[in-house]
């Protein structure tokens, strides 16, 4: 199954909305919607971990190895 920045970023806002004491939270992903409640927020921060992992969620560096100290 190919994820993408969008499914991470639903992913993200399904975990904030439990956290802060949101009964279920409904995430649709490649068509398919998914519920979970407060007893499934470990199984949504595994798949947040998986779709990181799958989609490569690297915050881009470059500009940090690019740039000479000071000239920003």
């Amino acid at each position: 199954m190919a994820f993408t920045a969008t499914d991470l970023s639903n992913i993200e806002s399904a975990i904030v909305d439990l956290a802060t004491g949101t009964r279920t939270v409904s995430v649709s992903i490649n068509g398919k919607t998914i519920t979970y409640a407060d007893a499934d927020l470990n199984k949504l921060l595994a798949l947040k971990s998986m779709i990181s992992q799958s989609i490569g969620n690297v915050v881009p560096r470059a500009y940090a190895r690019n740039c000479k100290r000071g000239s920003i």
